[in-house]
């Protein structure tokens, strides 16, 4: 599936969706009708995949095959009215598990989705940094040492090395770390350093084929995009196509955010 060609045709897209084969909170086939009743046109599913580390947010490999077949029943159910697409978003958990390997090359999807949730600690046991700040405030002060710098780091760090593995086609939230980070110091994306390393995820993805997405789950809560919109200028003067996508959870949020990403989108281009 060509991702930039989806997004040269339409906004009418959602390439980012979770159901109950992770942690979503409706299933697929509701999902579906609300993608389905919002006039997409395009809509996949990604379900947090297989790890090899223990994550109750992620879907057991075995019940790939039950996910495939559902995700394909959908597709043929609603063809006439919206193209069902078949994806995962993958972690990356080092040179062992990411996109790049080839349990996830040779499965039948339509696009890979590679992302960062885990964050190898200072004794190399990965610890997942999304999720709740009372999760991850405990994480930092007892898995990463109280050291706020090392985590954004390393974060930053595995989203270039799944870049250089590659085997994907749309990389999620790049920064989605600064949603707890900013919780522990509200300055942090202002710092030299961190910028540096933004700039450095941007110039990793400049002149490739990877689709970057704007994920805007968080919009309605916390008034943020990830990447956060201050970042967005420089990705368009970089060139590299954006997605748009609402990383819904529940059918209620397929379009969560949506409409005032593209309207920042809109603003930011005519500048």
């Amino acid at each position: 599936m060509n991702i930039q060609g989806i997004l040269l045709k339409t906004e009418k897209y959602n390439l980012h969706a979770h159901s109950q084969f992770c942690d979503g909170r409706d299933s697929m086939s509701d999902i579906a009708k609300a993608g389905v009743d919002a006039g997409f046109e395009y809509f996949a599913f990604t379900p947090h995949s297989p790890v090899n580390i223990d994550s109750p947010c992620n879907m057991k490999s075995s019940r790939m095959g039950e996910y495939l077949e559902e995700s394909s029943r959908l597709r043929d159910l609603y063809s006439s009215d919206m193209k069902i697409l078949t994806s995962l978003e993958i972690d990356y958990i080092g040179d062992e598990w990411g996109p790049h390997v080839d349990y996830f090359q040779r499965l039948p999807l339509d696009f890979r989705l590679g992302s960062v949730h885990f964050v190898p600690n200072q004794d190399g046991v990965f610890l997942d940094c999304d999720g709740r700040y009372e999760r991850f405030a405990q994480y930092l002060k007892q898995g990463f040492r109280d050291d706020l710098r090392y985590v954004v780091e390393k974060y930053f760090e595995q989203v270039l090395m799944m870049l250089e593995r590659g085997g994907f086609d749309l990389l999620g939230h790049f920064d989605k770390i600064a949603g707890n980070a900013v919780q522990a110091d509200p300055e942090i994306e202002d710092q030299g350093w961190y910028k540096a390393l933004v700039d450095d995820v941007i110039s990793h993805v400049k002149g490739t084929d990877v689709v970057m997405e704007i994920n805007t789950k968080a919009y309605a809560d916390k008034s943020r995009f990830f990447p956060s919109d201050r970042w967005w200028k420089k990705i368009i003067e970089a060139e590299i196509p954006l997605a748009v996508d609402s990383d819904a959870h529940y059918a209620s949020k397929v379009t969560a955010g949506r409409d005032e990403a593209f309207a920042r989108l809109r603003e930011l281009k005519k500048q």
